[in-house]
């Protein structure tokens, strides 16, 4: 293996398109042709199915999202995995007279510079939080 001195490596700048990734168009990695736009369906558990829209291979009939229907698909995942109890953690929950709170483990929120937080009510005694 070549060994890389980094003391003569040049900085490097370049711009990444507003929409790079939201892509209008896709070639396929493996035929080298246009993808189609197709809308996928995609099976999370038993009848739960999430439709998105990506591209399509008409010939090896290979399959890939844009990035805001890939966050689409994660979140819609993540949720699937909480109601199946998967992955849980538990908190103590505690009462101020008018909130109930609760502590986010710090390894969740290291990079968290922003202090408002959005919460989807899933069911009377569940809920989903984003940090905005």
């Amino acid at each position: 293996m070549e060994k890389i001195n980094f003391d003569e490596l040049e900085d490097v700048k370049f711009e990444i398109d507003k929409k790079a990734f939201e892509p209008e168009s896709l070639a396929c990695s493996d035929c080298k042709i246009k993808m189609k736009k197709a809308e996928i369906e995609v099976n999370l558990e038993g009848s739960i199915s999430l439709k998105v829209t990506g591209f399509e291979c008409p010939k090896c009939k290979k399959r890939y999202l844009g990035l805001s229907e890939s966050r689409k698909l994660d979140k819609a995942m993540i949720i699937s995995r909480m109601m199946r109890n998967e992955f849980k953690m538990e908190r103590s929950l505690s009462f101020d007279g008018d909130n109930f709170t609760f502590r986010i483990p710090k390894e969740f929120t290291h990079d968290v510079k922003k202090k408002k937080v959005e919460v989807m009510p899933l069911g009377a005694n569940q809920f989903c939080a984003s940090i905005q």
